[in-house]
């Protein structure tokens, strides 16, 4: 359940002041949203008096807090549903029952994918101010000046092991 992060604007835009939703409060909006009761129900539950549940249900904040349950509780009871049409598609003893409910699917996936734009389908899109697209020319044909490495003298043993570099004998 939510506890504090709602959005707290009027419908002006202006911000509305937070104000404390109490533990009592949470539980009568809790059962009016989650359990469907009436606010006469829910007072007598939680120990409010109707007239008093009332006026505080009218409260800025208090509106706010409770948008925010019935939100959280939608987006939980679509996600149980669509765990309910899933597990038709797959173990539902009818064969019609697991049509229908792959139908579920494929007829979303077809609207998810309609409402996209058609921009928005592109995968990868690479933007570049400048590009060099010509191959680097070799050396004996680049202007200037080239500055080759240092030279630098080979080693007679260039490792520490003696047969490296040397074809192998059977007498090692």
């Amino acid at each position: 359940m939510p506890t504090g992060s709602y959005d707290l604007v009027a419908r002006d835009g202006e911000p509305i002041r937070k104000g404390r939703v109490s533990p009592a409060l949470r539980t009568a909006i809790t059962l009016i949203v989650h359990e469907g009761l009436t606010v006469a129900d829910a007072a007598k539950r939680t120990g409010y008096a109707t007239e008093s549940l009332s006026k505080a249900l009218i409260k800025p904040h208090v509106k706010s807090f409770r948008l925010s349950v019935k939100r959280a509780w939608l987006a939980s009871q679509t996600e149980r549903a669509w765990l309910t049409v899933s597990d038709l598609a797959l173990q539902a003893n009818s064969e019609d029952v697991r049509l229908k409910a792959a139908k579920v699917f494929i007829e979303a996936d077809q609207a998810a994918r309609n409402a996209m734009p058609e921009q928005a389908r592109q995968l990868v899109q690479i933007v570049t101010n400048t590009v060099n697209m010509t191959g680097h020319l070799p050396a004996s044909q680049m202007p200037g000046v080239i500055e080759s490495p240092p030279y630098q003298p080979l080693q007679p043993y260039p490792s520490n092991s003696d047969p490296v570099g040397r074809d192998e004998s059977d007498d090692e």
